[in-house]
């Protein structure tokens, strides 16, 4: 398995189950977020994983497509990134050091 598969967020909308007598119930969906690799995409929906290893992943949510309302891969920074960053002062270095006596 290839383990650089995407990382996405997704905001969808899920499905309300409940049980029981009732009255006065409203109709209602819950709006979701979620954070994951992606495993597969379909034409009708996506499976992402919380969690992958060498071969396997484990926690997979099937979303539809047509729940999904907003889609976004994330970039994780590289190391090759980091270091065309500015370089911040390392912890300790800076000018609001303070002496601590005891």
């Amino acid at each position: 398995m290839d383990t650089t598969k995407p990382i996405v967020y997704v905001e969808w909308v899920d499905a309300v189950a409940d049980n029981g007598w009732a009255s006065g119930t409203k109709a209602e969906v819950h709006e979701c977020k979620t954070v994951g690799f992606l495993i597969d995409e379909t034409e009708h929906a996506l499976c992402i994983a919380s969690t992958i290893s060498m071969t396997d992943t484990n926690a997979r949510m099937h979303i539809p497509k047509s729940w999904i309302k907003n889609r976004r891969k994330i970039s994780i920074e590289t190391k090759q990134r980091k270091s065309k960053r500015k370089n911040l002062p390392t912890v300790g270095a800076g000018s609001d050091n303070r002496s601590v006596s005891s």
